[in-house]
């Protein structure tokens, strides 16, 4: 019988971070939080438009309501762009998703009757436009972000990769809160997406203010600006048309998207089914989801512009399919269609804005797309639920089906003007 004593094994010691290794995850994490931060703006529209529909049964009403409040959220959008710089800006933040918390809490405790087509309807959606205006566009205040966490770890060079990733989050955020507001209304109703938005946005906001990158001082980039890019002047136009087909295209999409919920909100309420407008909406959250993830795994063979042609192709095809389903099964194919077309569109136009211009000028060309996105999905919504309600639904279909058209004519546009301009391909 051995004697031998087992000594114990030696205690590994603690992992130690290397920098490089620390950097990746607090960007990891900082991204994760930015993409998280753009969920009550996509939640609080869809979320008003389910209520306001339920509440009312009128889609007209229901399509202002939501409209007021997409208006509402350019002017915020204007208000960040010019108030960049100011050095209470994450102190504007954190008042800010407080009221816009109260509002949207209050909101969804409301009942609105049907508002006439008349004078009389704008002191009727004025609150729903003032919550849009205290609803603050939180892409800007995460790219500005990023703008001082690189300068202040001296990575600069690393900017237009952060502002992909950024870019990325656009979409993602998008998916997920139409899914989660589809998932939300059905199960627990209308008003409970309100509320989820109006928690979240607070809590979410203080996660991004305490965040360990709130403490790097902050970058001064002139944000808003509509002059021509500086530079050599081949250059400089080729920047200013591809800068402007982007917008356009960005304009275009939610102009689609915008009279997409025009027509759901339209067809549901003619059915006596608005409740059920949720699960169909999230079936395009999970085309687009879809659509977004066959993207990035294409990214390598196909380039930006290449595949926004593609896409915006598809979305054209699946639009003209609007008037032509009867039924539930049937309208829910055609919006999962369009949403695995509209996944990539968005994530291509983004995407590109990384490389077409950088620095002060990318912010503000977001700055520029996001306030136009805003505005056109308001017009989208609206022209869609005035022709479906005061004419038919194969009217109301031919609005998406316009800004499909002109979103396809952007894309092939700006693949003529970028195959003949100097720098890189733009990638997802």
């Amino acid at each position: 019988m051995s004697t031998a004593i087992r000594r114990p094994a030696p205690e590994k010691p603690g992992k130690v971070l290397t920098p490089r290794e620390r950097t990746v995850r607090s960007d990891r994490s900082l991204g994760a939080i930015t993409m998280l931060l753009r969920l009550p703006q996509v939640m609080a529209p869809l979320g008003l438009l389910t209520l306001v529909a339920v509440s009312s049964s009128s889609a007209w009403t229901a399509a202002l309501s939501s409209a007021s409040l997409c208006l509402g959220i350019a002017v915020s959008g204007v208000g960040v762009a010019a108030l960049a710089n100011a050095r209470w800006r994450l102190w504007a933040l954190v008042a800010f998703s407080l009221i816009q918390g109260i509002i949207l809490w209050v909101l969804s405790r409301a009942q609105v009757t049907e508002i006439p087509v008349s004078w009389d309807a704008v002191s009727a959606l004025a609150p729903f436009f003032v919550a849009g205006v205290v609803m603050t566009p939180m892409g800007l205040a995460a790219r500005l972000r990023w703008a001082s966490v690189l300068r202040a770890q001296d990575r600069s060079q690393a900017f237009p990769a952060a502002m992909r990733r950024e870019s990325v989050n656009e979409g993602l955020a998008t998916v997920l809160g139409a899914a989660l507001t589809g998932l939300l209304a059905v199960t627990m109703g209308p008003a409970v997406v309100l509320r989820f938005a109006a928690v979240w946005t607070v809590l979410i906001t203080a996660a991004f203010v305490l965040h360990s990158s709130s403490r790097c001082p902050r970058a001064d980039m002139p944000l808003w600006s509509w002059r021509r890019p500086r530079g050599a002047p081949g250059r400089s136009r080729a920047v200013f048309r591809l800068s402007h087909g982007l917008i356009y295209g960005v304009a275009a999409l939610n102009a689609l998207m915008g009279a997409v919920l025009g027509c759901l909100v339209v067809y549901s309420v003619s059915l006596d089914s608005v409740e059920t407008m949720g699960v169909i909406y999230a079936l395009l959250g999970f085309g687009a989801a879809v659509g977004s993830s066959l993207a990035v795994r294409f990214r390598r063979r196909l380039s930006a512009e290449n595949m926004w042609i593609l896409a915006a192709t598809g979305a054209l095809l699946a639009s003209m399919l609007m008037s032509a389903p009867s039924g539930f099964v049937g309208y829910s194919l055609v919006l999962l269609a369009l949403g695995l077309f509209s996944g990539p569109c968005l994530l291509c136009l983004h995407s590109s804005a990384g490389y077409v211009t950088a620095g002060s000028d990318f912010l503000g060309l977001v700055a520029r797309m996001t306030v136009t996105s805003s505005i056109a999905t308001a017009l989208g919504l609206t022209l869609s639920a005035y022709l479906g309600v005061h004419f038919d639904d194969m009217t109301a279909a031919m609005v998406p089906m316009a800004a499909a058209m002109v979103l396809l004519s952007t894309a092939l546009i700006f693949n003529y003007t970028q195959r003949r301009s100097p720098g890189p391909r733009p990638r997802i």
